[in-house]
């Protein structure tokens, strides 16, 4: 078993809690309870899904959360669909203990993260899309001192 492969897996148990971004970079934060936790910042395609429903997608970035408003406006301000989604999440994750209760990494990167909770499980699906190993799709790290931190591909983490 890979680094990255076990430290995927050793996110069973910890709570799903925030969602959100940084420019067009998704970040998903699970923690264990009162410690540090994990992040998950994604560059490639992405979903949330809850049951059947895409709750927010990579794609909801291109999109300003209420019509008529510029795109690029709508990006630089934090005002897009995703981030409208993300608030959702966010929120929801603040009122419901949503667990990881299974992962998968899979190949050429796919990341598959289950957390249930009140119902149908909330599931964050990456899968990169992008041929060049040396370029970044998602990166897997601890937000305490000394955690680990795993980059998909792993070539792209070499200097």
């Amino acid at each position: 078993m890979s680094a990255i492969s076990a430290a995927v897996r050793a996110l069973a148990g910890t709570r799903l809690t925030e969602v959100r971004r940084v420019a067009n970079l998704a970040i998903v934060v699970f923690r264990p309870g009162d410690g540090p936790g994990w992040t998950i910042h994604a560059q490639c395609p992405f979903r949330i899904t809850h049951g059947d429903v895409i709750l927010l997608g990579s794609r909801d970035l291109n999109w300003p959360r209420d019509r008529g408003t510029d795109r690029d406006e709508a990006f630089e301000n934090g005002t897009t669909k995703y981030d409208a989604q993300a608030e959702f999440l966010t929120a929801r994750c603040a009122t419901s203990d949503f667990r990881v209760t299974g992962t998968e990494f899979g190949p050429g990167g796919r990341l598959a993260i289950e957390a249930t909770g009140d119902g149908d499980p909330i599931r964050l699906e990456v899968f990169p899309d992008c041929s060049g190993p040396w370029i970044e799709s998602w990166r897997l790290f601890g937000l305490g001192d000394g955690e680990g931190h795993f980059v998909y591909p792993e070539a792209a983490g070499r200097d």
